[in-house]
């Protein structure tokens, strides 16, 4: 049975401003700080709440999260509808892949392209506005409900053409409605995937008619969900869902060494937010010089080739919070894209998910707070070799271990579809 949720983690908070209302208010630096501040305690806030609650019903429930047995489940639940499973070799699987090519997610494709042939979805190329532009109102819900109505002919085709091995989604109920998930599963069997790198702070979301924008309604109807916080696996297998844990990733087509001169003592790339840019000032009242590349951070460079700066650094600095929160913290992209570059050693934000894919002091470099950065920059701007050679060491460990590659091989042998001897 699914747990009956708000429309959001905090029923009587208002609908959000327009952007352009809320970027006019956002120019005073005391409206901004106090926004921030403001976001930050509620998303706190609502993530213990929601933690707690669905923690207390697994326990009830004797929900545990085992990925042998999500596994084992996923694979009866689609022998069960009269499919059969294809088992195909790194190369000839056939993805249908659900991902509107809006800010970085064409980074996913290369390495789909790797797994085999690739038929893309992406309702940008069709015509539509990003859905998180058009928003959650009247507008939002016809332009979801136009292009949702194209998925399940498109599919069609393709796999008319040439069998689909798999459909995934790199969407949340803001984008994809869960009645297109249940007529591909209906009318073809094939096995449906969901992808979240967000469900910490995103799980429920606003409404949109018929269910929410976040996670939580189309957990029950993917054979898998796939998400990179290991704490939600408890709320997918709540929810009715199949949960795997599994970080990001990084495109190595692209994510690459660049032959630079390395004249960059400590640089952060990203738009400024939440706690950024207290964090840098904090830094620089320390003394430690950091340049920024991104939005809106004030007198910033601009840089259109971020790789470059990856590699003229000799410390790469990351934060791995959540949104405006200045506590909870993820698996992010950029904790194996800037590894990955292996120009400077990356710098980032402790966590505990992300310490079972690296060895901490070894491939990377972890802090606790703000004290703990301080030294560890200033260390390593004295040890300038250990720092290159723990940057090479976590190149390798990102090749060898944490291409998108590695995870598409990872859910494809959980669904069955996938022969890797």
């Amino acid at each position: 049975m699914c747990v009956a949720l708000p429309t959001q983690d905090v029923a009587r908070r208002p609908a959000p401003l327009p952007p352009g209302a809320r970027n006019f208010l956002l120019r005073n630096r005391l409206i901004r700080e106090g926004w921030s501040s403001c976001r930050g305690w509620q998303c706190e806030h609502d993530y213990r709440r929601r933690r707690e609650m669905y923690a207390k019903l697994a326990e009830e429930r004797n929900l545990v999260y085992d990925r042998e047995r999500v596994g084992a489940e996923v694979r009866r639940r689609i022998s069960g509808r009269n499919y059969t499973v294809r088992q195909r070799r790194p190369g000839e699987i056939h993805t249908f892949a659900f991902i509107p090519q809006i800010a970085w997610h064409a980074s996913l494709l290369p390495d789909l392209r790797e797994l085999g042939p690739l038929t893309l979805f992406d309702y940008t190329s069709l015509g539509f506005k990003d859905q998180a532009a058009v928003g959650f109102g009247a507008a939002g819900l016809a332009q979801r409900a136009a292009y949702n109505a194209l998925v399940l002919p498109a599919l069609l085709k393709a796999h008319r053409e040439r069998p689909v091995d798999w459909f995934v989604a790199y969407a949340s109920g803001l984008e994809l409605s869960r009645d297109t998930i249940r007529k591909i599963v209906e009318e073809t069997g094939i096995p449906t995937v969901g992808i979240c790198f967000d469900d910490k702070q995103s799980w429920i979301g606003y409404g949109m008619g018929d269910h929410r924008a976040g996670q939580i309604d189309l957990a029950p109807v993917f054979d898998l969900s796939w998400t990179s916080a290991r704490v939600a696996c408890e709320w997918y297998l709540v929810e009715g869902g199949r949960p795997v844990y599994l970080p990001e990733g990084f495109d190595a087509c692209t994510f690459k060494p660049q032959a630079v001169t390395p004249d960059i003592d400590v640089s952060f790339v990203g738009a400024a937010y939440g706690r950024r840019p207290s964090i840098i000032q904090a830094l620089r009242r320390a003394g430690i010089e950091v340049r920024t590349f991104g939005s809106a951070w004030k007198g910033s460079d601009w840089e259109p080739d971020p790789f470059r700066i990856m590699s003229r650094s000799l410390i790469n600095l990351g934060m791995g919070y959540v949104g405006y929160s200045g506590r909870l913290t993820n698996v992010k992209g950029r904790d194996f894209e800037i590894p990955a570059v292996g120009g400077g050693v990356y710098l980032t934000t402790y966590n505990s998910d992300l310490a079972q894919h690296f060895r901490i002091g070894e491939e990377i470099l972890c802090y606790k707070d703000l004290d703990e950065m301080v030294e560890l920059i200033r260390y390593y701007l004295k040890h300038r070799q250990g720092a290159h050679e723990i940057a090479i060491r976590g190149r390798e460990r990102c090749l060898a271990e944490h291409r998108w590659l590695h995870r598409y091989l990872a859910i494809c042998e959980i669904l069955g579809i996938g022969i890797f001897n």
